[in-house]
């Protein structure tokens, strides 16, 4: 099971950009305009969490962590922010934010896990 930000995000994205060229060509201190809408592509494009019967492959962007489902210890899920992915002692960092999942989908993360529980 693949989950991540649909890429209907682009297009917001692809309007910013669009809507950054007038002001990044008018001066050459507001280039870091386009940075924004680019560093925004690119997460929409990485960002993923997908989880099979072995583990769970995190990506919130540039880099991947693979968990075995024996070092998750859990998930938390403030009223605001990220879930969160939590780990067992010893399984390095303790939480991992899951940035691509939106909450509505914690129910088939949770789903994928139980087989192997």
């Amino acid at each position: 099971m693949r989950l991540g930000p649909d890429k209907i995000v682009l297009f917001p994205v692809v309007v910013a950009f669009l809507g950054g060229i007038p002001a990044a060509a008018s001066s050459i201190a507001f280039t870091w305009i386009l940075l924004l809408p680019v560093v925004a592509g690119v997460w929409v494009f990485r960002a993923r969490v997908v989880a099979d019967a072995a583990g769970i492959e995190v990506c919130n962007g540039l880099g991947v962590r693979r968990v075995a489902w024996s070092e998750v210890g859990g998930f938390d899920v403030p009223k605001r922010g990220f879930v969160r992915l939590r780990l067992l002692p010893g399984a390095g960092r303790d939480r991992l934010p899951l940035t691509a999942m939106p909450r509505r989908d914690l129910p088939r993360l949770i789903e994928a896990a139980a087989p192997s529980a």
